[in-house]
C-alpha cells in the first residue's frame, strides 16, 4: 500500500491511530524497497464442501463465520489436503463485529495460524508432534502427564476435544480444540508486537521478508506484553543482498541463525532518532551492542543507514534500515560450511530433467573410482520416473559391494529388468534423512515398497546387513546420500555367474560425450576421501567451477 493510501485510511484501521506514522519515512521506504506487486494472493484451503450444519453441530460455527474477513482479498483456493484446528464457540477469546472491522489484519493472521495446508494431521499417533501453520507459526502437540489431564492432548495449551473429523471427501480434516491458538496476540491491551505487526501489515511491499521471517520464528515470545521496544526493520532489498541469484546458499534458510539475527534487531527501549546522541550504545535482545553515529544530517546504526523518520507506536518505535545487522560475508561463509544441506542447486537438464535429486546424485559420484558399478547401472536403468523431483535418501553401494555379490562383470543393463529396478529402488527412501534420524531399530520404507531396518552395533551404523562407511553426503538441499558396503535386497535377483567380456568391462569413465554449451557443468576437483582411503577425482557440488566439459551420458 502506498504512503498516499496510508494517509487516507480510516481512523479505526489506520496504523497512525495509535501513533503518527511518518509520511516522509513511508515514502522513502516505498522508493527504497525492491519492486513487488501491489497485492498478494492469499492461499486458503478449499472448504466449500464443509457443511454448515456440521460446524454448528460441532460447536465451531463462530470460528468459521470469521472467514468473511477475507472476502475483499485476492484469494486462491487450494486443492491440497488440509487440516483446520477449529476452536469451539465457548473459547475464552471472542471476536466481536467491531474487532473484525477494526483489526482485520490481526483476525486474518489469527485464522491462518489455525490452518495447515498440504497435509491431514493425525494426532492419534502416540508421538509428540510439531508443525507449522499457514501463518508461519509453530504448534506443538503434547500429551499431558502427571496431573488431572493425564493422557489428554494439548496443542500449544489448548485442549484437543476431537482429534479427527474428516471433511471434503476425506481431503480435509477438522481438529476441534477448546481455545484459540496464540490468543494472547489478540488481547485488548495492545502490546508492542501487536502494534508493530499491524503497522507493517499496511506496507504491501518493502518489508515483507522481515515479516515473513519473524512470523516463522520464536523471537516474538521474547517480547513482554508490558515492555516498550524499538525494532530496526531491514527493507526487502537488504535481505535480497544475501539471496543467491539462481542457485546457492541463502543464510536465512537456517532457522536458528535467522532467529539470532532477528533477536538482535530489537532493543528494549523506546528510542527516537531526534534524541539519539552520537556514539550512543544500546544492547539488543540477543545481547549484541548497537552503536549510533551521526554523519551530517544522517544517522547510522553499526554503520548501516537508518532511513530518516520514526514510526512511533503506542509502546515503542519502528526504524527502517538499509542493511541487515550483524550479517557479513565472513559470517555467511562460516554458516555455509556448517549447513551445506541448505544450499539450493542449479537446474540440470541432464541426465534426467524431471529427477533433479537423482541427476545431481549421479553427477556427484560418476567420476568416483569407488562407484563405477552403481554409475553404470544407473546410467542404463530407467530409474528417473520412479525418483522424480527431490527429497530423497540414497544408500549408495560401493564397488566392493557389487563385486562381493559377483556383479563385477554383470553387463550395464543387468539391473534394467523389473527385478533389477526393484533392487535399485530398494536403495532409495522418500524423505531426506540425517544421521540423527537413523536410530537403532528405526524402519523406513523404500521406493520398492520394502523395509530397511537400522541397527547400531558397537559404534557402527548399519542399514540391514550393510555398514555405513560415510554418512550425510549432502546433495544440495535435494536429499542425502549414505555410502554403504553391501548391496541391499540382493535376493531380488537370481544367482548368476558373470565372466569378463569386452562388452561388460567397459567402465563408466569411457562412456562420455561432449555437452551442448547450454548444459550446466558440475564442478570437479581432486580430493582425498579419508574415510574411503583413496584419492579421488569427483565433482564437489559446493566448490567453484573448472573447465571440465564432459559427463557420462544417459545410455539407452
Amino acid at each position: 500500500m502506498s504512503a498516499i493510501a496510508l494517509e487516507s485510511c480510516s481512523s479505526a484501521s489506520c496504523p497512525s491511530s495509535r501513533g503518527p506514522a511518518s509520511f516522509a519515512l513511508l515514502l522513502l521506504l516505498a522508493v527504497a524497497a525492491a519492486p513487488a506487486p501491489t497485492g498478494s494472493v492469499i492461499q486458503l484451503p478449499n472448504t466449500t464442501g464443509i457443511d454448515g450444519q456440521l460446524t454448528e453441530n460441532l460447536g465451531v460455527d463462530k470460528f468459521f463465520s470469521l472467514w468473511i474477513v477475507f472476502n475483499n482479498d485476492d484469494v486462491q483456493m487450494s486443492e491440497k489436503p488440509f487440516t483446520i484446528l477449529a476452536p469451539r464457540n465457548n473459547a475464552s477469546l471472542q471476536i466481536s463485529p467491531d474487532k473484525l472491522s477494526s483489526h482485520p489484519e490481526m483476525v486474518k493472521k489469527l485464522l491462518l495460524d489455525h490452518v495447515v495446508l498440504g497435509q491431514r494431521l493425525d494426532l492419534d499417533l502416540r508421538a509428540d508432534l510439531s508443525f507449522t501453520t499457514l501463518g508461519g507459526r509453530t504448534v506443538q502437540v503434547r500429551r499431558k502427564k502427571g496431573d488431572a489431564n493425564e493422557g489428554a492432548l494439548f496443542a500449544n495449551g489448548a485442549r484437543v476435544a476431537n482429534t479427527k473429523v474428516d471433511v471434503n471427501n476425506d481431503t480435509g480434516r477438522l481438529i476441534i480444540i477448546e481455545n484459540y491458538l496464540f490468543s494472547e496476540d489478540f488481547s485488548e491491551d495492545h502490546s508492542f508486537l501487536q502494534d508493530m505487526t499491524e503497522v507493517l501489515s499496511f506496507l504491501q511491499s518493502g518489508v515483507r521478508v522481515f515479516q515473513h521471517l519473524l512470523a516463522r520464528s520464536n523471537v516474538t515470545k521474547l517480547l513482554n506484553q508490558d515492555e516498550t521496544y524499538t525494532v530496526f526493520v531491514p527493507t526487502d532489498r537488504a535481505f535480497q543482498r544475501w539471496h543467491p541469484i539462481d542457485w546457492g546458499f541463502y543464510p536465512f534458510s537456517v532457522p536458528e541463525f535467522t532467529e539470532s539475527v532477528l533477536m538482535n534487531h530489537f532493543v528494549k527501549d523506546n528510542i527516537h532518532q531526534d534524541q539519539i546522541k552520537d556514539e550512543q550504545k544500546f544492547k539488543t535482545l540477543g545481547g549484541k551492542e548497537v552503536i549510533f553515529q551521526r554523519k551530517g544530517s544522517g544517522l547510522t546504526v553499526n554503520g548501516v543507514e537508518v532511513i530518516k523518520g520514526d514510526t512511533p507506536i503506542e509502546k515503542g518505535n519502528i526504524m527502517f534500515i538499509s542493511e541487515v545487522l550483524f550479517v557479513n560475508d565472513g559470517v555467511v561463509q562460516r554458516l555455509h560450511e556448517k549447513h551445506k544441506d541448505k544450499e539450493t542447486p542449479p537446474l540440470l537438464a541432464f541426465p534426467w530433467f524431471g529427477a533433479q535429486f537423482l541427476s545431481h546424485a549421479y553427477m556427484s559420484i560418476e567420476h568416483h573410482p569407488n562407484f563405477t558399478h552403481i554409475v553404470r547401472f544407473l546410467n542404463v536403468a530407467e530409474l528417473a520416473p520412479h525418483v522424480p523431483g527431490a527429497g530423497y535418501t540414497f544408500f549408495v553401494p560401493l564397488d566392493e559391494a557389487f563385486e562381493r555379490q559377483g556383479l563385477k562383470y554383470a553387463p550395464d543393463n543387468y539391473l534394467s529388468t523389473t527385478a533389477g529396478i526393484d533392487l535399485l529402488l530398494s536403495h532409495f527412501v522418500k524423505g531426506r534423512l540425517y544421521e540423527k534420524d537413523l536410530q537403532n531399530n528405526a524402519t523406513f520404507t523404500t521406493l520398492a515398497n520394502n523395509t530397511l531396518t537400522v541397527h547400531r552395533e558397537n559404534g557402527q551404523l548399519k542399514i540391514e546387513n550393510a555398514t555405513v562407511v560415510k554418512s550425510e553426503v549432502f546433495v544440495y538441499n535435494l536429499g542425502t546420500m549414505f555410502y554403504i558396503d553391501q548391496v541391499l535386497y540382493r535376493h531380488l535377483l537370481p544367482e548368476k555367474e558373470f565372466k569378463p567380456t569386452p562388452s561388460t568391462s567397459t567402465s563408466a569413465a569411457t562412456m562420455v560425450t561432449t555437452l551442448p554449451p547450454d548444459v550446466e557443468i558440475i564442478d570437479q576437483e581432486t580430493t582425498t576421501d579419508s574415510e574411503l582411503g583413496t584419492e579421488t577425482a569427483y565433482p564437489d557440488l559446493l566448490l567453484e567451477e573448472d573447465t571440465t566439459k564432459k559427463v557420462v551420458s544417459n545410455q539407452a
